[in-house]
Parts: structure tokens; C-alpha cells; sequence
């Protein structure tokens, strides 16, 4: 197994607005933006912010009881 490995795929249905599909494309395309790019940097944004604010909890939590 050569080579770069490559993500798993996944495709997503998503509904939303006319209006606001039609002002984000507009959105990328003036800031020379990947739409779908953009979805996965939310994404890992999301998934990053909730772990860190586990940890963060976490942390708060455990150093509350050692007092």
C-alpha cells in the first residue's frame, strides 16, 4: 500500500434556504473559497472545540475535588 492515504468519504443531504445556499456560494466564490472545503473546516472546527471543551470540564471538575 503505496502512496498518500486518502480520507474517508461521505456525502451529506442537507436542506436549507434558496437565499442562503445562493449568499454562501456567493461567499466563496468572491473569497475564492472551496464550498465543500469550507463545510469540512467546520466540521473539524466543531469536533475540535467540543473535545477541548470536555478536557477543559474535565479538568475543572477533577481539580475541584482536590481542593
Amino acid at each position: 500500500m503505496g502512496g498518500r492515504s486518502k480520507g474517508e468519504k461521505a456525502q451529506f443531504n442537507i436542506r436549507m434556504d434558496a437565499d442562503l445556499l445562493r449568499r454562501y456560494r456567493e461567499y466563496c466564490d468572491k473569497n475564492g473559497l472551496d464550498p465543500q472545503g469550507q463545510v469540512i473546516h467546520f466540521i473539524r472546527r466543531v469536533v475540535h472545540a467540543e473535545y477541548d471543551f470536555q478536557e477543559r470540564l474535565w479538568k475543572v471538575l477533577t481539580e475541584g475535588e482536590e481542593s
